[in-house]
C-alpha cells in the first residue's frame, strides 16, 4: 500500500481532494494534514509528526510549498513528491505577504479572501465558478487564526531554487495553464531542476486543478504513480 499525504492549500480543508482521492488507484491509501504554522519549518514538523514512516507528499499552493520543504528536509521518508502550483522562489512582495497578514489580523478575513477568491480560478473553465465558490466555503470553514498562520509562513518563505537539485525521488509538477498565482513556467522550470522531474499541464484551468478538473487531475497523478513504480498497477 502507497501512502499519500496531502497538504491543501492557504485556507483550504480535506475538501480539496475531495474529488480526486476516490479516483486514484485502490492501492493508493489518502490522508490530509492541515499544515498551520507560523513558519514553513513548524509546517514541515506539523506534517512529519502526523505521516506515516514512508509516504508520498501532495501539495497544492501554500501546501505545495509545504511538500517542497518536507521532501527537502526528509528525503529518507519522502517517497515521491507533487507540487500543484507553488513557486520554490521567495515571495515576489514580501511587503504585499506581510500586509495581507495586517488584513486578516485587522479583520478583514472575508475581504481578502473575496479578493483571493477572484484570482483562484479560471472564470471561463468548466468548473471555475464552482471552485471559486468552494475555496470561498472552505476558508469560512478554516477560519482568519489559521489563515493568518499561513499567511505568515508564505510572507517570509526562502529561495529554494539553489536545493531542488538535492530532491532525487521522482517528482511531479502539476499546473493549471491559466494559474494567476503561480505562473506555469515555474512548475516546467522546477520539474527540469529536479533529475526525476516531470511536468504536467491542464488547459482552460486556474490554481486549483483538483477542484476544476478533478477527473483529469486524479488520471495525471494516476499514471505517474504507476510509471514511477509508487503505486504499480495491479498491486
Amino acid at each position: 500500500m502507497t501512502h499519500l499525504v496531502m497538504i491543501p492549500a492557504f485556507g483550504c480543508d480535506d475538501g480539496l481532494y475531495a474529488g480526486i482521492a476516490p479516483l486514484l488507484p485502490a492501492n493508493v491509501l489518502t490522508s490530509v494534514i492541515i499544515a498551520e504554522g507560523e513558519t514553513f519549518g513548524q509546517c514541515v514538523a506539523q506534517v512529519l509528526a502526523q505521516a506515516p514512516s514512508r509516504f508520498v507528499i501532495l501539495g497544492t499552493s501554500f501546501g505545495g510549498r509545504v511538500a517542497l520543504e518536507t521532501a527537502l528536509a526528509a528525503p529518507e521518508r519522502v517517497n515521491g513528491l507533487v507540487v500543484i502550483g507553488a513557486s520554490p522562489g521567495p515571495a515576489a512582495d514580501r511587503r504585499a505577504a506581510w500586509r495581507r497578514s495586517e488584513r486578516l489580523r485587522a479583520g478583514e478575513a472575508k475581504q481578502v479572501v473575496a479578493e483571493m477568491g477572484e484570482m483562484i480560478a479560471h472564470p471561463d473553465g468548466p468548473n471555475g465558478p464552482a471552485a471559486r465558490h468552494a475555496f470561498i466555503a472552505m476558508c469560512e470553514k478554516i477560519g482568519p487564526g489559521v489563515m493568518t498562520r499561513q499567511s505568515d509562513a508564505l510572507a517570509q518563505r526562502q529561495d529554494l531554487r539553489p536545493r531542488l537539485g538535492e530532491i532525487a525521488c521522482p517528482a511531479l509538477m502539476l499546473w493549471g495553464v491559466h494559474d494567476r498565482f503561480s505562473p506555469a513556467a515555474d512548475g516546467r522550470k522546477m520539474a527540469a531542476a529536479i533529475a526525476g522531474g516531470r511536468y504536467v499541464e491542464l488547459g482552460d484551468c486556474g490554481h486549483f486543478p483538483s477542484l476544476e478538473y478533478p477527473a483529469e487531475t486524479a488520471a495525471a497523478i494516476s499514471h505517474w504513480m504507476e510509471d514511477t513504480g509508487l503505486a504499480p498497477a495491479g498491486a
